[in-house]
């Protein structure tokens, strides 16, 4: 049977294939790096899924794609096929927005892919493939948009979705959609504008208590992070202090290297479309009102790039979860679009740079995982000999492992890297714990709280990176932080 919104994919294969065949090239520095995060590492040893924090479609469909009752990992066949469904997700992006229409390579179907803030989703073995169907599910509906009840179906279906998949992932819908709002608002249709911002938040809210009812049916845990700042006490002073850690955020972004430059660069190409929209329409005042809320869309579109942390009380600012970074980035590359004569030429030059710089940032991220990764299995073999010992039955760590050396330099030129995810690369003790598991070495050993052995016992090893001590015959202290004992 053949879907005829999706015949659009075809009609154009060269530049489909050249938009996957990078999207692909883009994630190679991560499958090199072969770099195992902390969750990587749990999910390695016990195959345990996502239902945990509500994602239970992700748990189910882990289950499908690993062909067991358990979670495997399929690395490096779910960086591939997540690479691969961004870049389809970003090529639908630009036939329904006719953006770089007859253009071979269009540089905008890779503003979703590259995104700098989804680094933090790709570098996962085993969740990168659920985020990026989070994506996709919630720009599939948008093929049927003409169709009001297909839409709204389809909606419901893919938000549903997205929920179970990655809950980041669901207000994207939001961004793509006002995309439609803004065009319609272009038009000077506000009844077209109304229906249809009712079919978004109609849609929204259904498969939001349909996810909601399958939790509390299946009595799935969700986040603790839920609560949200309305009708609280000093509900202002609570958005606030949001956006500022908000914007603190996105400061940490822009001074990643040249970003600033590269995207203001990108902002000001479409800011002059904006202008060049105001001059053919200077003496049509309805058409020049509409951009003022134009403008407040694209303000609310921002917030929205961090889903819907900035109205919760207990917000989670990993930059992992701003997904609608690439979505807010195609928004405003729209407006490019009333560009005429040979600045279309300087703005099409502009979408390059932005996504060069992604590529440039993701040979760095995996060239500074790549170090971690060594310098983590070197801090585990010299701990092996410790193991040896038969009779050591308990083990305890304090502190964190500090970063490899050698990546000081990125990260002092890179900050990004040090807010991608929520423990950062190569520290928390859980880390150790399953590192030395995946070796071996704790297959009998108790993990032992260790906060009332600090500078207790014998010291019997210290390097630059901890200090073992032994407690007794059967215990030892593995102390990242080095703490200096009389």
């Amino acid at each position: 049977m053949k879907i005829k919104e999706l015949a659009f994919l075809f009609e154009d294969k060269k530049s489909l294939y050249i938009t996957l065949i990078l999207s692909v090239i883009y994630v190679i520095p991560l499958i090199i790096a072969d770099y195992d995060y902390l969750d990587d590492y749990g999910r390695n040893l016990f195959g345990y899924g996502w239902q945990h924090d509500g994602r239970f479609i992700a748990t189910l469909l882990s289950k499908v794609w690993s062909l067991n009752a358990d979670t495997f990992s399929i690395f490096p066949f779910s960086t591939i096929l997540s690479a691969l469904i961004l870049g389809s997700t970003g090529h639908m992006l630009t036939y329904l927005f006719n953006i770089e229409k007859d253009k071979t390579i269009k540089w905008s179907s890779l503003l979703i892919v590259t995104m700098p803030t989804f680094l933090g989703n790709l570098v996962f073995k085993f969740d990168c493939l659920p985020m990026s169907l989070s994506l996709l599910v919630v720009v599939l509906p948008y093929l049927f948009y003409n169709s009001w009840f297909k839409f709204f179906i389809t909606s419901v279906v893919g938000i549903f979705l997205s929920l179970g998949l990655y809950q980041s992932g669901a207000t994207c819908y939001f961004i793509v959609g006002s995309l439609f709002l803004i065009q319609t608002l272009l038009a000077h249709n506000w009844r077209d504008f109304f229906i249809k911002t009712f079919i978004y938040i109609a849609s929204f809210i259904s498969a939001f208590l349909g996810y909601l009812a399958v939790v509390k049916i299946g009595k799935l845990p969700v986040s603790n992070r839920t609560e949200t700042i309305f009708g609280k006490d000093h509900f202002f002073d609570l958005l606030t202090a949001n956006n500022v850690i908000f914007m603190q955020r996105i400061n940490v972004l822009l001074k990643s290297g040249s970003y600033t430059y590269v995207i203001l660069f990108f902002i000001v190409l479409s800011f002059i479309g904006v202008l060049y929209y105001a001059y053919n329409n200077r003496r049509n005042f309805k058409k020049l009102i509409v951009l003022i809320p134009v403008f407040l869309i694209l303000v609310v579109n921002l917030w929205l790039v961090s889903s819907v942390n900035i109205i919760l009380k207990e917000s989670y600012w990993d930059l992992r979860t701003f997904c609608g970074l690439g979505f807010l980035l195609i928004n405003i590359l729209f407006f490019q679009g009333y560009l005429k004569g040979k600045i279309v030429y300087l703005s099409r030059f502009a979408t390059f740079l932005v996504v060069a710089f992604s590529f440039v940032l993701m040979a760095q991220f995996g060239r500074i995982l790549t170090n971690q990764n060594q310098f983590q299995h070197s801090v585990v073999n010299d701990l092996k000999i410790h193991f040896k010992d038969p009779s050591i039955k308990k083990v305890g760590f304090i502190g964190t492992l500090q970063t490899a050396s050698r990546n000081d330099f990125a990260y002092s030129k890179f900050r990004i890297f040090k807010e991608l995810l929520g423990s950062p690369i190569g520290q928390y003790s859980a880390w150790t714990k399953d590192a030395l598991n995946i070796h071996g070495m704790l297959l009998n050993v108790e993990v032992v709280p260790s906060d009332d052995f600090v500078c207790k016992g014998e010291l019997i090893e210290t390097t630059q990176y901890y200090h073992v001590r032994k407690i007794n015959h059967e215990t030892l202290i593995i102390d990242f932080n080095k703490n200096v004992c009389n």
